[in-house]
């Protein structure tokens, strides 16, 4: 039996031979002029802005008990030590107005300051604090955070992971929070990542179920009152 030649082939199976060239020539001519661009689904790249990767500290305290009065400063004892601190809560403060306190129900100065050494803090057994260890203070009511800066999982760790490479530096308490006021003010977010199908990260009103897996947004069904 004789094989069959690719246009006999064409022909007993209806599609002449001259088809598929000019197929051919207009997938061709479709490519060449571009008239079906492509368009890809993923988001534009989004630009992140300098002050999103900033490894500044947010504040940056003394590392002396000094106070700072206009263009001078003064040791912490060297007024303390002839002015002593009121024990009553609340109570009016003749200086460090600018002081803000807002910090719980931790309202007590000695609560955290030495009553009788103004240059250091104090522990829960009464015992001085150096004014460079603020984490200990810190430690005495805020325990699981403590534990949790101790290993890493909270505050920020500057410099290498791999430490044979280079030294890891962390951030202490006191240079992101305020002691006095430690709650942070409202942060403007960095952008989020833009992937195939997360879509705009705007969660929009509470009624609207957020699933970033789906393309499009899903409204729960009203519940009416005899639910």
């Amino acid at each position: 039996m004789d094989s069959l030649t690719p246009e006999s082939e064409f022909t007993k199976r209806g599609l002449p031979s001259h088809w598929v060239a000019a197929v051919l020539f207009a997938a061709a001519l479709l490519l060449l002029l571009n008239l079906l661009p492509f368009r890809s689904p993923v988001e534009a790249r989004t630009t992140t802005p300098s002050w999103a990767t900033d490894a500044t500290p947010v504040r940056s305290p003394k590392d002396r008990p000094e106070y700072q009065q206009a263009v001078y400063s003064y040791r912490c004892s060297g007024c303390h030590i002839i002015i002593p601190t009121s024990t009553e809560v609340p109570h009016e403060r003749t200086q460090h107005r600018e002081i803000h306190l807002e910090h719980g129900i931790n309202a007590r100065c000695l609560n955290c300051h030495h009553p009788t050494n103004r240059d250091a803090f104090v522990d829960d057994a009464g015992s001085e604090i150096p004014w460079n260890e603020p984490w200990r203070v810190c430690s005495k009511c805020h325990g699981p955070v403590y534990r949790d800066w101790q290993h890493g999982a909270h505050g920020r760790t500057n410099g290498f992971w791999d430490k044979g490479q280079g030294e890891q530096t962390r951030l202490r308490c006191i240079d992101c929070h305020d002691p006095h006021h430690p709650t942070f003010e409202p942060l403007q977010p960095a952008p989020g990542p833009r992937t195939l199908r997360m879509g705009q990260q705007d969660y929009g009103p509470q009624l609207e179920l957020h699933d970033p897996l789906r393309l499009k947004s899903t409204l729960r069904p009203a519940v009416s009152e005899g639910d």
